[in-house]
């Protein structure tokens, strides 16, 4: 007999406790909102005279306005409550007409995460609940997610594909209960491309969140971190899930975690075809995890709906993602399935890493005039808006970069002040609410080029690059706060003359990448390894006669998740070379112009 897959009809409708509920619809325990921070202008360092003095780029004062007020959000959950309610009854009902003893039996269980004991939020800080409810179908749905970055949560694209979820959607953070905690809206969704609803590939997806929370986040697996798979390793997953597997049951109304050994692709593979009776199981981009399942919730440690979205963690990491597993979730030589993490970093890493500053997860470019005007072009996909005023005051900037340092959703810049030759960061201060500026003090200001490609290191965290007059080459790693841990030489004087640039995952690994222009107009593409003393790989030729006036790497400027670059020619032609994610002499598509006359600007960023 073949058994339905869980997730594969329909998406995860699962009930809430009924003291849950009754507590939700009294209003107790509301939930609190996060207020947007406000935004001020860039004050005048204090250290450094030279650079601008208040001012604001248009939209450092425009953050995104939450997506819903705290009541709608309130609301939302309420509705879904209702919703999961109602579709709870009327399972209990089915099941009571067609054995009245089950539903005594499913009264008798005690397993939440089935075998799992209760856990607290300090304990998974980044542990999110998901709510969806669609008032026009009426329909309400939970899921679990991660904090992958302050706005960003990972989990799976069976929860989000074809939903709305910036407007019927909420997160909720910083509970271990199913109230309480902190709610916020959405702002973007994505789901990968190739999720198939039928098959349940390619289960993953990232949402992004209409404000940043403070709440400690995790780290996704790379694609390297094959030690984290062995099979036998212990991983553990979290989340509210059923009570039971049996019809009727609730979520858990406490977080819940269990922990899995890992068990081998073909071990997996094999159970489970001989449990459903069709070939479903994919190996290498699902991995399955717990021991056989005994046919009732007695004896059986697994996942069941609810925990969807949610996180299997190995190592500080997430390796796995709840995707599917058995109806009833307890049958028989049954495991539970997840998508494997390491398989899709190299597609979700750069909708995590996405920091812009229009908030639309496309790269934006800034514009320098002589007389020390800032401009600001957001990023439409292949074109670039009107130029914005910014501010002035900024001729003393020998160079500047953008890049989210302290990764708390708000773009930073990196400037270097011609008049004391030191390094300077403009960011959002949380404690004033406004932006501001801080000395970079642990990183030189004499070196001849500078790129902030990304996380080389393998912690999550941006790293500097900086190039030396003699050709050496030094890697700062990031301390996450705007300043960076001692140097380390990667390259010993073999780069003379240099130019260092790139930002983002150009090779589509998922890691960051850094691109180097030699002095004869030759472009290499250096991989990223995320290992600190030897961060690339062997270097790629990717183009000859790379001999722009500029070159601005921010990330992806398209919008399709590939970091792309812009240059300047001699004439004042402004081109956008878009990625391929080809580590190869096919490194960029055909380029695409943006405008002409860009000679009248002596700095692009």
């Amino acid at each position: 007999m073949i058994r339905a897959l869980r997730g594969r009809w329909r998406r995860p409708t699962v009930a809430l406790p009924a003291a849950a509920l009754a507590l939700a619809l009294t209003g107790a325990g509301a939930l609190a909102a996060q207020s947007a921070v406000a935004a001020g202008g860039l004050p005048r360092p204090a250290a450094a005279e030279g650079l601008p003095t208040p001012g604001a780029l248009p939209h450092r004062t425009a953050v995104p306005k939450p997506a819903a007020s705290s009541e709608e959000l309130h609301e939302r959950l309420l509705n879904a409550a209702r919703s999961q309610a109602a579709e709870n009854e009327r399972q209990k009902q089915q099941t009571a007409a067609k054995a009245p003893a089950a539903t005594a039996d499913a009264n008798k269980v005690s397993p939440f995460i089935i075998g799992g004991t209760e856990t607290t939020i300090a304990s998974a800080p980044w542990m999110v609940q998901l709510g969806y409810y669609d008032p026009a179908t009426g329909k309400g749905y939970f899921c679990g997610g991660t904090l992958v970055a302050p706005n960003k949560v990972l989990t799976a694209a069976h929860c989000v594909a074809g939903l709305n979820w910036p407007a019927n959607g909420v997160v909720r953070s910083g509970s271990a209960d199913l109230d309480g905690g902190t709610a916020v809206g959405v702002l973007r969704q994505w789901s990968h491309p190739r999720y198939n609803p039928d098959t349940i590939r390619n289960d993953i997806a990232v949402l992004t969140l209409d404000q940043p929370l403070e709440q400690q986040w995790l780290q996704l697996a790379a694609s390297n971190d094959s030690a984290l798979y062995q099979p036998g390793t212990p991983a553990t997953v979290y989340g509210w899930g059923l009570t039971s597997g049996a019809d009727g049951a609730q979520l858990s109304a406490t977080l819940r975690k269990v922990s899995l050994p890992l068990v081998a692709d073909a071990t997996c593979n094999s159970a489970m075809q001989t449990v459903i009776g069709a070939d479903y199981f994919a190996e290498g981009s699902m991995i399955c995890a717990g021991t056989p399942a005994t046919g009732t919730d007695e004896g059986t440690k697994s996942t069941c709906s609810g925990d969807s979205g949610g996180p299997l963690v190995v190592g500080g990491k997430i390796v796995g993602v709840v995707s599917w597993g058995v109806a009833g979730c307890t049958g028989k030589g049954a495991y539970p399935v997840f998508t494997k993490v390491s398989s899709y970093t190299w597609a979700a890493q750069p909708r995590i890493d996405d920091t812009d500053l229009s908030y639309d997860g496309r790269a934006d470019l800034l514009e320098r005039t002589p007389s020390g005007g800032l401009f600001e072009q957001d990023s439409k996909g292949t074109s670039l808006t009107q130029r914005s005023y910014g501010s002035n005051g900024w001729q003393n900037a020998g160079w500047a970069l953008q890049a989210d340092l302290d990764r708390d959703y708000y773009q930073d810049l990196i400037v270097r002040d011609k008049g004391d030759g030191k390094l300077y960061r403009s960011y959002m201060d949380h404690a004033s609410g406004q932006f501001t500026w801080m000395q970079i003090s642990t990183v030189w200001g004499g070196y001849k080029s500078y790129a902030i490609p990304g996380d080389l290191t393998g912690d999550a965290r941006p790293d500097l690059v900086a190039a030396d007059t003699d050709g050496s080459v030094y890697l700062y790693p990031g301390k996450g706060n705007g300043q960076f841990y001692g140097r380390v030489k990667v390259v010993d004087r073999a780069w003379k003359g240099v130019k260092l640039f790139g930002h983002g995952d150009l090779s589509g690994d998922g890691k960051a990448d850094l691109l180097v222009r030699s002095t004869d107009g030759t472009l290499w593409l250096y991989r990223g390894t995320q290992q600190e003393h030897t961060p690339w790989s062997t270097r790629i030729k990717a183009r000859t006669g790379w001999n722009f006036t500029s070159n601005v790497t921010n990330g992806d400027v398209t919008g399709d998740g590939i970091a792309d670059v812009i240059t300047r020619d001699s004439g004042g032609t402004l081109w956008l070379y878009p990625g391929t994610n080809k580590a190869s002499s096919s490194l960029f598509g055909s380029r695409i112009k943006l405008g002409t006359g860009y000679n009248q600007y002596n700095l692009l960023f």
